[in-house]
């Protein structure tokens, strides 16, 4: 097999370029398996080397949940110190028991960091994310889902705590964003949490059982990692669809000028599946909420 043939269509068959067959595919897959078995193999070996540097403003958090709110007519909510610490309480426990959850590991509960900070509610919610760039992307992510929207739009609440904490999260440097909001207005005997989008009553038992000293949960230094995968991955995504999409038009221009111009359905079919790959990957982002 020439060389030319993985560039060009087959001067005699007129079979197209083999980087746009399923040889080309499989090697490309193979490429996309050797940078995700590379990541891993860094993320465990020099932990915090991979991950993303985010922008995430602690307060400017705060001030797009209270102008969505607006747009709703509710009330703004006001940053309280002990919600803050609650957030940064759970951010840090996120990391040192390298978790991604609601729920810690270790049985810890999201009222276990909230009332520990002194903070004695009668609604009380949470909405975790990490891996975003930006503050708006945060909120927006946030919005986009119901359940954190409802959380986020909950006219019960009056407080809000937030949280922007960096650290290393399954060998990668992650930035995790917590949202705490509730009220202290009649505060009842067994009051109420709201957690991904249930409503739960705390268990007189969790009420009565000695509450967590935040305040010795501090969160980690600010770190900066060397590389992206995101964004190595997204690159190398979209230099793979250019040259495919090149390799295609020589396939069309080299057919027409051999005088066997024809679009098949395997062209459409390229054209589709390399339109909709790069509008999914430009849309894309590495933020995940909670």
């Amino acid at each position: 097999m020439k060389l030319s043939h993985w560039f060009i269509p087959n001067k005699d068959t007129h079979e197209k370029a083999r980087f746009i067959s399923w040889q080309g595919l499989l090697t490309y897959v193979l490429i996309f398996i050797f940078l995700q078995v590379s990541f891993s193999i860094v993320s465990y070996s020099k932990p915090g080397v991979l991950g993303i540097n985010s922008d995430i403003d602690q307060k400017a958090v705060i001030e797009l949940t209270n102008k969505e709110r607006e747009k709703m007519g509710l009330s703004d909510l006001k940053e309280n110190e002990a919600l803050d610490k609650a957030a940064a309480a759970k951010a840090a426990n996120m990391f040192s028991e390298n978790y991604w959850a609601h729920y810690a590991p270790s049985g810890k509960t999201p009222w276990d960091f909230i009332m520990g900070s002194g903070y004695k509610f009668t609604f009380a919610g949470e909405n975790l994310a990490k891996n975003f760039y930006k503050s708006n992307e945060v909120v927006a992510a946030w919005m986009a889902s119901p359940t954190h929207r409802d959380n986020l739009l909950n006219g019960n609440y009056k407080d809000i705590g937030i949280a922007v904490v960096e650290g290393v999260l399954n060998g990668q440097k992650t930035t995790l964003v917590v949202q705490e909001f509730g009220t202290t207005e009649n505060v009842v005997s067994r009051p109420t949490a709201e957690i991904s989008g249930k409503q739960i009553q705390i268990p007189q038992t969790e009420l009565d059982k000695p509450q967590l000293a935040v305040s010795s949960l501090n969160p980690q230094a600010n770190i900066n990692s060397l590389f992206d995968p995101y964004q190595a991955t997204k690159y190398a995504s979209l230099s793979v669809i250019i040259f495919m999409a090149v390799l295609l038009v020589i396939d069309l221009y080299v057919l027409y000028r051999r005088r066997v111009f024809r679009i098949s359905s395997h062209h459409l079919a390229h054209m589709s599946i390399l339109s909709i790959s790069t509008a999914s990957i430009l849309f894309s982002s590495p933020g995940a909420i909670l």
